[in-house]
Parts: C-alpha cells; structure tokens; sequence
C-alpha cells in the first residue's frame, strides 16, 4: 500500500531534496527557464505553480512573502512581483510548460525545459557600492615609518 506516501525521492534525503526543490524553483524565477530532468521537473512544478498563483490572487504583501522565502532577495522580489503582473493579468493556473530537449548521454535521462507559458525577462542590474580607500591608513604608516627612523639615529 501507498498511503501518504511523498513522491519521488530522488535518491537524496528530505533536507537535500527541500535545498534541490529551492534551487530549482529559484533558478526558474531569476532565469525564466532551466534545463533538468523530467524527474525533477515533475517534482517541481506544483511548486511553482503554488508559487506563481500566490503572486496573481493574492494581496501584495502576502505574495512578495512567500518570494522572499524562496528568492531571499528583495530587489528580486519586486522585479519578479511586478514582471508577474504584467505578464500574467488574466492567468490563475498553468503558468509552466515542459518540453523535451535531449535524452542525457551517460544515463539515457530525459532532459526537458521547464519554462513559464509566456516568456518573461527579468533585468535587474546590482548596484555595487565602491568606497573610496582612506588615506589615513597610508598617512599612520608614513608617521610610523618617520618615528622608527628617527629612534634608530
């Protein structure tokens, strides 16, 4: 009997199949779409899904929650939000699409692209702060320097 039973394991442990599902689902969202196998894709998808049908029904706040908990970045979060909501006006359900690409040549694995119905571009540019280098450390040198030569005269 299969009463309760999970699904596929995927030859890996509940903490390293949750890490593998968050990879996943967060890899779709920044990329738009991955390559993987059919197996993990089958995996994923409700999850996506779930994810993808928060963003549309529900308030603001609650969505871009729940985002965060899988993107753990906020401008992401704002950029998928928004990319979403235009994209996806009308749409409730069926947000992804998986099609074949190749059989994997060492395990004869089925490769597919799992991708959202309607192609979404995400542009989002990290803004790196630079500081400038102190002088002052190059200033505390040159009196160090000045006073170990004036001790060894």
């Amino acid at each position: 009997m299969k009463h309760r039973v999970f699904g596929k394991k995927l030859g890996r442990n509940f903490n390293e199949r949750k890490s593998l599902f968050s990879s996943l689902t967060k890899a779709i969202f920044i990329n738009g779409s991955i390559n993987t196998t059919k197996a993990k894709a089958q995996s994923v998808v409700s999850i996506i899904e779930s994810l993808s049908n928060t963003i549309i029904v529900k308030p603001e706040l609650i969505a871009k929650r729940e985002l965060f908990k899988v993107l753990q970045d906020q401008t992401w979060v704002n950029n998928v939000y928004k990319k979403f909501k235009e994209v996806f006006i009308d749409q409730t359900s069926n947000f992804t699409k998986t099609t074949l690409v190749k059989r994997r040549f060492g395990d004869d694995a089925l490769i597919v692209k799992l991708s959202f119905v309607k192609p979404i571009k995400f542009d989002i540019k990290k803004e790196v702060k630079v500081e400038e280098k102190k002088e002052v450390k190059k200033s505390i040198k040159k009196e160090v320097k000045a006073k170990v030569k004036k001790e060894t005269k």
